[in-house]
């Protein structure tokens, strides 16, 4: 064979895997940046529920949604494991310290199209676990 054939006949094989790929799990070979979960998301139910528990104790709830509603803050559905732009282009994933930064110092990356809003108080009113608790909340709605 020819080089140039070999070369049309690997291309071919590229296209039909990625093609079955495709069709097989309705997944492309991309690297799936598109602002949707990158990982599967783990939660520890017990301390999901005390977060939730929290967040309506700290009025978390007020600027923060959870079923994807505009609010004064992020909404919390679907936020977990996604892509977050941020003020001045900057791209982050809002894995598990994204996401406990963003309760205690939320000045460190703003989100873009928000304000710089959220109280920075968190971090002394909060102990880790509680913020722990938070952060398993907010994964339990990333789905």
């Amino acid at each position: 064979m020819s080089s140039w054939t070999e070369g049309a006949l690997a291309l071919i094989i590229v296209v039909g895997l990625g093609l079955g790929l495709f069709l097989f799990t309705g997944e492309s070979l991309g690297d799936g940046a598109t602002g949707t979960t990158q990982a599967p998301i783990t939660v520890d139910p017990e301390a999901a529920a005390r977060g939730q528990t929290l967040a309506q104790e700290q009025a978390c709830l007020n600027c923060h949604t959870t079923d994807g509603g505009a609010g004064s803050g992020p909404t919390w559905k679907g936020l977990a494991g996604s892509v977050r732009p941020l003020v001045g282009g900057e791209e982050v994933i809002a894995d598990d310290a994204y996401l406990f930064n963003s309760i205690v110092a939320p000045s460190s990356q703003i989100v873009e199209g928000y304000e710089d809003l959220m109280p920075d108080f968190f971090a002394d009113q909060l102990d880790e676990t509680q913020v722990d608790d938070l952060v398993e909340y907010i994964k339990s709605l990333a789905t």
